[in-house]
């Protein structure tokens, strides 16, 4: 059986090995260290999930999810916003653009496996 696609879209490196180190082999990563990018990758890729910095370069994070929600091609894309933007202003934004889950950064890594599972089901 293949493994779920999961996009990891933040700029900060390090937020990508310890997505990666914590799931292990459990899935197939794509990295995206921009908004341009992870846009062109969820769109051509077509991810089960993925996990979304607010805070990026060229698109921010809310511009990203609110695109991928608006695209029938990419609508059904599970989304957790992962970001230090903690407000809950900012997380109503979140979740109007279409994220799937908000979670604030540093985040408990349990508490993302937890919502990536009950995402994908």
């Amino acid at each position: 059986m293949p493994k779920t696609r999961m996009l990891i879209a933040d700029d900060n490196h390090y937020s990508h090995e310890v997505y990666t180190g914590f799931f292990g082999d459990e899935f197939e990563y794509l990295h995206a260290y921009d908004g341009v990018d992870a846009l062109v990758l969820a769109t051509s890729e077509l991810p089960g999930i993925v996990i979304l910095d607010l805070m990026m370069p060229l698109l921010d994070g809310r511009t990203v999810c609110k695109k991928l929600k608006s695209y029938p091609k990419t609508k059904d894309i599970k989304v957790i916003m992962v970001t230090a933007k903690s407000s809950q202003s900012d997380r109503l934004v979140g979740f109007e653009v279409g994220a799937d889950d908000y979670i604030e950064k540093p985040c408990s890594m349990d508490l993302l496996a937890r919502s990536v599972r009950n995402l994908l089901g």
